[in-house]
Parts: structure tokens; C-alpha cells; sequence
């Protein structure tokens, strides 16, 4: 009988220590991404006959403190389709190496807008990564809009 309550504790003991031990929280915990921007506003305008053109306002990238760009990038989303496209993609290459850095970044606008098709629905999305975060974060999004059709 002795032997039984032993062994039985023993079981409960064994099964105690497995079930802390699978249980136990080794999970690493992580602050929330401090890299983020200004509101993101876009449309889209009539350039030519059948042209249609993009246009983004200008914005500030807010990096996390110490930390520098990595990248930024607009993307369409093309409502309906879901299609996404890549219209601007800010890296450093070798002949400007040095990424931004400091509290913010603001992009000097582009000469000419982003081609667009008359009629369709867009959002555009900024994304971008500073050295501090190890992933790329939605930084905005506008609402949907829709380019005109015809000129009126």
C-alpha cells in the first residue's frame, strides 16, 4: 500500500512537473514598433485623354529614436482585384549609402505623378522599415478612391 501512495505521487509529481514545464511562458516580449508616419492622402486626377494620374501629398516618416531608414514604398491596392503594386520604392544604393536618420524623415515629392487607369478604385499604402524593427510595417493608407472616367 505504501508503495502504491509512492508510486502514485511520484505519477502526480512527474506530471505536475511536465505540465509547468510545457506551460511555461518563454515567450519574448517585444515593444510595439515605434516607427510611423503623418496621415497618408492621395488621389487621383485626369493628366490627358485617357490619362490618369496619382498624386500623394507630401508626408513625414517618424523613425524610432537612434534608429535609421531602411526603406519606404508606396503601393496602389487596386480595389476589386486586389492587385498591389510597388509605384515608389526609397532605398540607399552606393552612390547616396548613408540612410536617413534622426526623428523624422520627410521625402521630397516626386517630379511627375504615378500613372493610374481612368475609372478604377485605388488605396495607396506607405509602407516602410527602420534598423530598429526587423519587419516592414504598414506606416498608412488612405481611404478608397476612385479616378474619373472622362474629363467633364
Amino acid at each position: 500500500m505504501k508503495s502504491r501512495i509512492l508510486l502514485l505521487t511520484g505519477v502526480f509529481l512527474a506530471l505536475t512537473v511536465a505540465f509547468l514545464l510545457y506551460n511555461r511562458s518563454d515567450q519574448v516580449v517585444t515593444a510595439e514598433p515605434e516607427i510611423y508616419a503623418s496621415p497618408i492622402q492621395g488621389g487621383c486626377y485626369i493628366a490627358d485623354v485617357n490619362e490618369c494620374r496619382l498624386h500623394v501629398d507630401p508626408f513625414t516618416i517618424n523613425l524610432t529614436t537612434g534608429a535609421k531608414l531602411v526603406f519606404f514604398k508606396l503601393m496602389t491596392i487596386e480595389s476589386g482585384t486586389g492587385l498591389q503594386t510597388v509605384i515608389y520604392d526609397f532605398r540607399t544604393d552606393q552612390s547616396n549609402p548613408v540612410p536617413p536618420s534622426g526623428t523624422t524623415y520627410t521625402p521630397s515629392l516626386v517630379s511627375q505623378d504615378f500613372a493610374a487607369t481612368c475609372g478604377h478604385k485605388y488605396e495607396i499604402s506607405l509602407q516602410g522599415q527602420d534598423t530598429s524593427n526587423p519587419a516592414t510595417y504598414n506606416l498608412g493608407l488612405t481611404r478608397e478612391f476612385t479616378c474619373p472616367s472622362s474629363a467633364p
